[in-house]
């Protein structure tokens, strides 16, 4: 039975973070560390220059009120005092897919876990209602079995599930999320204002994308890593901008 990092972005009392937990500790030692409140959009953002509050709500199972990467840096360095085999971050109520993944609480929960040394993977589900995650919970446990038992180590998977009927599983490279963002200006007086950022997402459909898999009703499994460098462009640069 190996032992799991549960976490999430959108609080320990979110619907889909509840049913993996409960389909997870069946058959894994899985121990929670998650946010106290909703994290959404909190990105790789971690808490510095203030006491995170940590509360244990029972045996391996903690809350703070701090981001998702928060909870991996607790989880590791404090918290568990044995080997982590895997750190799974979700189920998120909502698709993490093309550029979100700069954005998501979920996937940077599993970013920082690789930065670890530790196999990772961000669990999300695309649909429209939320009612029902159990699918998706079942789903993430047969992965994670295989993932383990195939030994591979330091991978990091963005999986992204349909809500409607499983059809398939493709592995798919980041599809192009399209943003239109607006932002609206409201309660202005003299120069003080409030303004909510707000807009519509879609994207463009690709061949072998993440959101053609997921609109084809397959789930969608793509494997991310932490280095962002643009190889293609350091040989222009060297030779441009180098004495």
């Amino acid at each position: 039975m190996g032992m799991i990092l549960l976490t999430n972005d959108d609080g320990y009392d979110a619907s889909g973070f509840q049913a993996l937990y409960q389909g997870l500790k069946k058959e894994f030692d899985v121990f929670v560390v998650a946010p106290r409140t909703q994290q959404s959009g909190a990105s790789h953002s971690l808490t510095l220059r203030r006491p995170i509050r940590v509360e244990k709500l029972r045996d391996q199972f903690f809350t703070i009120d701090g981001t998702p990467t928060d909870c991996v840096l607790l989880a590791y360095h404090d918290l568990i005092r044995k080997k982590i085999d895997m750190i799974i971050s979700g189920i998120n109520h909502g698709p993490n897919m093309g550029s979100d993944v700069f954005y998501s609480g979920t996937v940077a929960a599993a970013l920082q876990g690789a930065t670890l040394g530790i196999s990772s993977m961000a669990v999300s589900l695309s649909g429209h209602e939320y009612i029902n995650f159990t699918p998706a919970a079942n789903y993430a446990k047969r992965l994670i079995h295989k993932v383990i038992e195939l030994g591979i180590s330091k991978v990091i998977l963005n999986v992204n599930i349909p809500e409607s009927k499983i059809i398939g599983t493709k592995i798919t490279k980041l599809g192009k999320r399209i943003y239109r963002d607006k932002v609206i200006r409201n309660n202005q007086k003299e120069n003080v204002m409030y303004s909510v950022i707000d807009g519509t997402l879609s994207y463009k459909v690709a061949t072998d994308t993440d959101f053609k898999a997921v609109e084809e009703g397959c789930v969608s499994i793509t494997p991310l890593k932490l280095d962002l460098t643009d190889y293609e462009s350091m040989g222009q640069l060297k030779a441009h901008l180098v004495e």
